[in-house]
């Protein structure tokens, strides 16, 4: 077995290409918040706007939720994917990860468009949860040699 040092190429730009995203897509949303350019909502979170934070943060809890099935199902059935192909298996699923967990910056900006002057706190948490989201679930590359081995 001769995948080694693509599979650890392939992860290295999978999971540099993640975090860039993770981390920046949250880092342009929070110069885009601290500089006013995008004011804070003035709706309370009452209501309509706080059964939508529910749903947000459902959303951001399922998006988990499915990225550690996923990548367990998925780290299962490694080995058998075949030599050629498991680079590209790496990279498309820390890729998938990783679009998914920005839903949560996403989230974070629409809930302080809508409530950031009295809710502040909540938007910055999902905003703030997407890098922590990629660095704590997506499979690193110690994962992936080891479901090789069975």
């Amino acid at each position: 077995m001769n995948d080694g040092p693509s599979l650890r190429t392939a992860h290295r730009i999978a999971y540099l290409l993640g975090l860039s995203l993770c981390v920046g897509t949250p880092g342009v949303i929070a110069v885009l918040l601290a500089t006013g350019i995008v004011p804070p909502g003035a709706e309370a979170p009452e209501g309509v706007y706080q059964q939508l934070g529910y749903l947000f943060t459902g959303l951001v809890f399922l998006s988990a939720t499915w990225v550690l099935w996923r990548s367990g199902r998925v780290l299962r059935g490694f080995r058998l994917v075949p030599e050629g192909q498991r680079p590209g298996v790496v990279l498309r699923e820390s890729l998938i990860y990783a679009a998914l967990f920005e839903a949560s910056a996403i989230l974070g900006l629409i809930y302080w468009i809508l409530v950031g002057t009295h809710a502040a706190r909540h938007a910055w948490g999902f905003i703030l949860l997407t890098p922590l989201l990629f660095v704590g679930l997506v499979p690193r590359e110690a994962r992936w040699m080891k479901a090789l081995e069975g």
